[in-house]
C-alpha cells in the first residue's frame, strides 16, 4: 500500500514559504527608496567685527556640531582656516544653536571674504 499524500502537502507548505521569503525580499528594496535622504543643514549669520575679531551670531536655522564647523578668512593675498580649536563659541557648547556665537581672531586687513562650511555644505560667504 503506498500513500504519497503526504509528499504533496510538504511541497506545497515548502513552496507557500518560499512565496513568502521572495515578497519579504521585494518589499524590503522597495521600502528602502521611501526612507527620506539626510539633509544639509541650512543656517543665517549675523557678522559684526571690531579691530580685534569677527563674530558670527547664529540668528536662526538648523543647529551644526562645533567640531565640524570651518572658518576662511582670506584676501587677495592671505588666507587663514579656523576649526573648532581655533575660535570660540559662546556659550561652550557642543553644538551651535540659535543664540549661539562664533569668534574669530581679526588678523587680515582690507577686504576678507569669510566662508563658513562643513564637509558637506558651506554654510555662509560674506565680505567685510
Amino acid at each position: 500500500m503506498n500513500n504519497e499524500d503526504a509528499v504533496s502537502e510538504v511541497v506545497g507548505e515548502m513552496l507557500m514559504i518560499a512565496l513568502v521569503l521572495v515578497l519579504i525580499a521585494v518589499f524590503g528594496a522597495s521600502i528602502s527608496s521611501f526612507i527620506p535622504n539626510e539633509r544639509d543643514p541650512s543656517i543665517t549669520f549675523m557678522m559684526t567685527t571690531n579691530d580685534d575679531n569677527i563674530t558670527l551670531w547664529h540668528k536662526g536655522g538648523d543647529w551644526v556640531r562645533v567640531s565640524e564647523i570651518i572658518v576662511t578668512v582670506r584676501n587677495d593675498t592671505v588666507m587663514h582656516r579656523y576649526d573648532h580649536t581655533a575660535f570660540t563659541v559662546y556659550p561652550e557648547t557642543p553644538t551651535i544653536d540659535l543664540g549661539s556665537a562664533i569668534t574669530i581672531p581679526n588678523e587680515i586687513q582690507g577686504p576678507e571674504e569669510i566662508r563658513v562650511f562643513t564637509p558637506r555644505i558651506v554654510l555662509m560667504t560674506g565680505r567685510l
